[in-house]
């Protein structure tokens, strides 16, 4: 059965990428950046020789997708500095959506020169290039290099002020995980009291869908755990033929590091990064808030009273 072919037991320092991961992501992010930037200097600067070269397109509108090409360079640049998986999927789709609303413009009788057709669908086969350049550099930061072809993988480190001792015993009542989590209805650990190797969890969504976690690794010294998904389960909720993820914390000079991390084998080989990328968007936004709630159990404070600067970094 495809759950059985799970990848092995890596430690979760196994899936810290490696320096150049983003590498990819960061140059196309850049890339654009730069791209951007100049167009909206030529459609600012230049408008009124620009709308004559194209044909009919007037000097406010070409003025006014330069103002919007302005707003464009900044949302690149808040991604470029916190390279979230969420915010370059945002941005890819929004340069397909320039290369899809502007190549039928050619085909428009009248409304361009030959002049204007030849730079449209040069400045849009060039978005298209940056947008399949970001998409490639999504997909290589979530390779997971130690699991082999098709795997990936997803880390996440969120910073605490409580201690890691403090945040360990939290993060190790693994039935609990329902008080912290807002996606679950129910958490229980099915095979007694005591969670060792071999324990397995059992966690409910509000939709009733249901999936068991078995503990691969437990070790409490180092304040880790690893845990397999059970995907090989007929009513196993999610896209993955294999899941495995795991729980670090870290000692760190005020506090504690959290690090979560999840690889993957997608049952879309084709799309399977895709996929993988697509659910980093909830995972990313539902991971601090469950960590912030655990901070504020391990800090003896109300559970929603989460810090306004908690952040969330890849690990």
């Amino acid at each position: 059965m495809p759950g059985d072919q799970m990848p092995h037991d890596h430690t979760p320092y196994d899936h810290v990428p490696p320096a150049g991961a983003f590498s990819v992501l960061r140059t196309a992010f850049t890339a654009n950046l730069l791209f951007s930037l100049a167009s909206a200097a030529v459609f600012l600067v230049g408008a009124e020789v620009l709308s004559v070269r194209l044909g009919t397109i007037p000097v406010w509108l070409l003025q006014a997708l330069g103002v919007g090409l302005l707003g464009f360079v900044g949302l690149i640049a808040y991604a470029l500095a916190r390279l979230r998986i969420g915010w370059a999927l945002l941005i890819s789709v929004l340069d397909l959506g320039w290369v899809i609303g502007t190549v039928p413009l050619v085909w428009v009788s009248g409304l361009l020169t030959p002049w204007g057709e030849g730079a449209t669908l040069v400045v849009a086969a060039c978005v298209g290039l940056l947008a399949l350049a970001q998409l490639f550099g999504i997909r290589h930061a979530l390779k997971d290099r130690a699991g082999g072809p098709g795997h990936y993988r997803h880390c996440v480190r969120v910073p605490v002020t409580a201690s890691a001792d403090a945040m360990w015993r939290v993060v190790a009542d693994l039935g609990a995980i329902r008080h912290y989590s807002a996606g679950l209805s129910a958490s229980d650990i099915l095979t007694g009291d005591e969670v060792t190797n071999g324990s397995v969890r059992r966690c409910t969504d509000h939709q009733g869908q249901s999936w068991q976690e078995e503990v691969t690794a437990w070790r409490p010294e180092a304040r880790a755990l690893v845990l397999r998904f059970r995907t090989e389960e007929p009513d196993f909720p999610f896209p993955f033929d294999t899941m495995v993820g795991g729980w670090t914390v870290l000692p760190a000079a005020d506090g504690a590091l959290v690090d979560i991390w999840w690889s993957v084998t997608p049952r879309s080989h084709l799309f399977g990064w895709l996929i993988m990328a697509l659910m980093t968007v909830p995972l990313d936004r539902d991971v601090r808030k469950i960590v912030g709630r655990m901070e504020s159990k391990a800090l003896n404070r109300p559970l929603d009273l989460l810090r306004a600067d908690l952040r969330l970094s890849y690990c």
